[in-house]
């Protein structure tokens, strides 16, 4: 498996890669390809953290990070992910959240947030945002265990709270 920087030319591949990950999943409401896209286009977009996973030249996999803030802080956000369900449960995601969380790592990034599945992401290092006073905007309980984050090295949310807006 190759993971590498995701080009223009990988747009059009990527986009029906998204839709296809994305029709496995009950909630899916189509939107996620064309969001995908526009991302592409924002300020907040980093093309070296949007990566694709391929085997034997196929595109297999996309993850994208992208800049959000909160308060004074800029950190990343990760949406979305997506596998194609031929190649579920190989280790891909994990290999691309890996070396997705490498390189923001080395661009200077102290952690990364997402909103999704806890049993899916805890296994991939992500714990609640709540555990270090962080909280979602629409999480009134402030115990919501779907805002979640990945510190990129021990110690980096020390001392950093706030009201986070993930999507």
């Amino acid at each position: 498996m190759i993971i590498r920087q995701e080009t223009p030319s990988d747009y059009a591949e990527v986009y029906r890669l998204v839709k296809i990950s994305f029709a496995t999943n009950a909630d899916d409401d189509g939107t996620v390809p064309d969001y995908l896209n526009d991302l592409r286009e924002k300020e907040t977009f980093i093309p070296e953290l949007s990566l694709v996973a391929e085997i034997a030249g196929k595109l297999v996999g996309q993850i994208v990070l992208y800049k959000t803030t909160f308060g004074k802080y800029t950190e990343l956000l990760l949406s979305p992910i997506s596998v194609h369900p031929d190649y579920f449960r190989r280790g891909i995601a994990r290999a691309m959240v890996d070396e997705a969380l490498r390189i923001a790592k080395g661009m200077g990034f102290r952690a990364v947030f997402l909103c999704g599945n806890p049993e899916i992401y805890g296994r991939l290092g992500f714990v609640p945002t709540y555990k270090y006073n962080i909280f979602h905007k629409n999480d009134e309980s402030k115990t919501a265990e779907w805002s979640m984050v990945r510190e990129l090295y021990d110690g980096a949310l020390d001392g950093i709270t706030g009201i986070i807006d993930t999507v």
